[in-house]
């Protein structure tokens, strides 16, 4: 009975009705990471926040950001004061991005979204290449992202603008132009993605609208909201930190700071260009450049407007970044697994 309790108020906060119940012990319970601090986390039982504390296996040096609890994570949790986070049950999904900086990792975004809301504003953030990139960071995440162009109304031919971005799109990715500060007219437009027990989350540059956006969806101003640059229409980070809140249809939803920096990790398939893969097989040679070759099927398609030239241009971009990428992981990750010259020191003074 307790169980089905728990069950029910967890399904408020996107517990999956079909996931298979753990086994608890008396003292543990189900929680969804609603929030990650400094301090530790902020959790949600369908019913109430509270705070809590990782157990130590979380806490080992060298483990790696994914295998911690992170923001839409449900976690088993033993009661105290404070209560601690014991495990993470499965996810499935996690995004995910390549940490700002030099330095390779991967740096977890939100787990089990069912959604992910691209957010670019019809003003000067407008930028076809930058949603690209996002939509290389969604895809491996298992959620569907959603093209959400916010500020409608500050832009006089929207639907123009939009046609823009259209071309380099490609067809399964659905999109939106709102007017964010429209509550009624953000509703129905995102209410395909926003059922009960939905996990939607927001991503976009600094700006964007995502706070202004929250806000419609909250149906109070909750999130701060910030004026943007008049040159570039970027705005500062209102949003300082990752959050899960129910909604109150019965959806969730992952409001996100802005990302300046959005680099790909490597691993990505960029799946949204596979009509390119498809092209490049029925090239007449099968290590074809796509640039003078004879028989090139890419440059005949680019030629007869079958596919758009912005697209092509972003996928060789967004290819180049994603091998460099690749190749720049496997050769940290294999730095990390050569012996040091102390560890071969030691080795050999065991012989």
């Amino acid at each position: 009975m307790e169980d089905e309790i728990a069950r029910i108020a967890l399904a408020s906060i996107g517990w999956p009705p079909a996931a298979p119940w753990p086994s608890l012990d008396a003292t543990q319970s189900l929680a969804r990471v609603a929030a990650q601090h400094r301090t530790g986390y902020v959790l949600h039982d369908g019913t109430r926040t509270f705070t809590a504390q990782p157990a130590p296996a979380f806490l080992r040096k060298g483990l790696a950001p994914e295998g911690r609890p992170v923001v839409g994570d449900f976690v088993i949790v033993r009661e105290g004061a404070p209560a601690q986070i014991d495990a993470i049950l499965p996810r499935h999904g996690l995004l995910a991005r390549a940490a700002a900086g030099e330095r390779y990792s991967r740096q977890p975004i939100a787990a089990n979204v069912d959604t992910v809301c691209v957010l670019m504003g019809l003003d000067g953030d407008f930028n076809p290449a930058r949603v690209q990139r996002y939509l290389a960071l969604v895809e491996g995440s298992a959620a569907q992202p959603v093209v959400v162009l916010t500020k409608a109304d500050a832009h006089p031919d929207h639907a123009t603008q939009a046609s823009l971005l259209v071309r380099t799109l490609p067809a399964k990715v659905p999109f939106v132009a709102l007017n964010a500060k429209d509550a009624a007219q953000v509703r129905t437009l995102l209410a395909p993605w926003l059922t009960p027990g939905a996990t939607l989350a927001l991503v976009g540059s600094s700006g964007a609208g995502k706070s202004t956006l929250t806000n419609a969806l909250l149906g109070e101003p909750r999130q701060s909201t910030g004026a943007v640059r008049k040159h570039d229409s970027r705005g500062r980070h209102t949003t300082s930190h990752r959050a899960l809140l129910p909604l109150p249809g019965g959806a969730c939803l992952i409001d996100t700071p802005g990302m300046r920096e959005l680099k790909l990790t490597g691993d990505e398939d960029l799946a949204q260009f596979a009509d390119f893969d498809a092209l490049a097989a029925a090239c007449r040679f099968s290590d074809c450049g796509h640039t003078n070759e004879p028989g090139c099927a890419v440059r005949a398609a680019l030629d007869s407007g079958e596919i758009a030239p912005e697209r092509w241009q972003a996928w060789r971009k967004l290819s180049a970044e994603r091998d460099a990428q690749e190749a720049h992981s496997e050769a940290v990750l294999d730095r990390k697994r050569r012996p040091t010259p102390r560890l071969l020191g030691r080795r050999q003074r065991d012989r």
